[in-house]
């Protein structure tokens, strides 16, 4: 099972933990990729603060595997 990151509420700073899709997508970033290897899965998580309620957005994908040449 893939390990929960840790990600704080844009808005009001609450802490909230997240777990990958799948095992095709173990990285996460709050902004869109622009460098990812195959599909981005786009997941919205809402602030469990009962004040605030902000919608965070995480994107969620592999990253590229970088080949030396030389």
């Amino acid at each position: 099972m893939s390990k929960a990151k840790k990600f704080s509420c844009m808005q009001c700073g609450t802490p909230f933990e997240v777990y990958p899709p799948d095992d095709r997508h173990p990285t996460a970033s709050l902004d869109k990729p622009k460098e990812a290897s195959g599909t981005i899965k786009e997941m919205t998580f809402i602030c469990k603060n009962e004040g605030c309620k902000h919608p965070t957005t995480l994107y969620w994908y592999r990253q590229k595997m970088a080949i030396a040449v030389g």
